[in-house]
């Protein structure tokens, strides 16, 4: 939101990955490759794309002076990790994250910036992934994290900013370590959990093959 008005709606949103598919509608503009768009309009879409892209590498989130992922929203002023609703706390978010660096990885000439945020957040998701377990059950019962040898990868929608462990928020603004902890009507009501890495690895592979190891 611009002015900004106060509230969750001012923050940058990775959420619904709007970054991502904002930058993914202006590249094309800002390239030429849109033939009917004046040549000053084309000048400011590339200007917005390339604002746009600084920005994703300066929201990486660094902990321990390591660089992991996003947020789902980022403070407009200070990009700062900041929550949304209830249920949606300053966190790693998987989902977002992996679209993110999804993109980047679209980057014909990815500057040296570019290969380092993308090797640290593929990098991430090695580590965050979670084995022995799948994500289902019936509605009545509530969805249930239930043990299961041989299962994954998956990963939770939330990492703790400070653990690096799954947290999952209810709509009290409780915070809990073990998603079978909340409310029957947020577990059924929200995506906990995705696989988005394997994709994701699927596509590291292939860039990592014509990009090489540089500054990794």
């Amino acid at each position: 939101m611009w002015p900004l008005e106060g509230g969750y709606h001012d923050a940058i949103t990775f959420n619904d990955d709007a970054v991502t598919e904002s930058l993914e509608s202006l590249q094309p503009v800002g390239e030429g490759a849109v033939k009917f768009v004046p040549q000053a309009t084309q000048k400011l879409a590339a200007a917005a794309f390339a604002r746009g892209l600084n920005l994703v590498l300066k929201a990486q989130i660094v902990i321990n002076g390591k660089k992991t992922v996003w947020c789902q929203q980022h403070d407009a002023l200070t990009l700062a990790p900041v929550s949304a609703r209830n249920y949606e706390m300053p966190s790693l978010a998987s989902g977002e994250s992996a679209t993110a660096l999804e993109f980047l990885m679209t980057l014909k000439k990815p500057s040296p910036a570019v290969v380092k945020a993308i090797n640290a957040g593929v990098a991430w998701f090695k580590q965050s992934a979670i084995y022995g377990y799948t994500w289902g059950g019936t509605r009545e019962q509530g969805r249930l994290l239930i043990k299961r040898e041989g299962a994954g990868p998956l990963w939770s929608r939330y990492y703790s900013l400070t653990t690096d462990q799954p947290i999952y928020g209810d709509r009290d603004k409780t915070i809990h370590d073990d998603v079978n902890d909340i409310s029957l009507e947020r577990r059924n009501g929200y995506s906990w959990f995705n696989t988005d890495g394997v994709e994701l690895a699927t596509q590291y592979e292939v860039w990592e093959k014509n990009i090489g190891s540089v500054d990794k």
